[in-house]
């Protein structure tokens, strides 16, 4: 009896006796939501999607000068680890070493470096992707241990980071 409809159930002298507008205002008129409600609820999904976007490019932004910061580092460290070992540093070295780290994750940078004549000093840095950064723009790793940002590009003659 449940799944019947209701007049089904009541007997036709019943069914004429039910206020016929009663009836209706209660079970027919339903008809959903208003065009008032669709819109507020439409606004406020959009308000929310814009604050999401603004974050998730600044997150972006940070994580892909994440990566420039740890392949800068890293390829900092390989000439230092093929330097411990006995290697020769050289220009096809380093230019090897650029080569091993892939494309940069933004289209502002490049992967660059500066030696001095004798390859002693050796530096990479390349341009952060975000910019405005207040200890500088560029991220810069050298020989002498320096890993940071810098305001200034390191020159060819020190091959140092500062």
């Amino acid at each position: 009896m449940a799944g019947l409809p209701l007049f089904s159930i009541l007997s036709t002298r019943e069914w004429e006796k039910i206020d016929k507008n009663k009836f209706n205002s209660k079970f027919m008129n339903k008809k959903g939501f208003t065009l008032i409600e669709l819109l507020v609820v439409i606004a406020i999904i959009g308000i929310l999607s814009s604050i999401a976007i603004v974050y998730l490019s600044d997150a972006r932004g940070k994580a892909n000068d994440a990566k420039v910061k740890s392949n800068i580092t890293t390829a900092s460290t390989q000439i230092e680890i093929d330097r411990a070992n006995g290697g020769t540093i050289d220009a096809a070295a380093l230019s090897a070493v650029i080569d091993k780290l892939g494309a940069v994750p933004c289209t502002t940078a490049d992967w660059s470096e500066v030696h001095d004549t004798a390859f002693d000093n050796v530096a990479f840095y390349s341009t952060l992707c975000t910019t405005g950064n207040t200890d500088g723009d560029i991220f810069c790793a050298d020989s002498q241990g320096y890993r940071g940002n810098i305001t200034v590009m390191p020159t060819v003659v020190t091959g140092e980071c500062n």
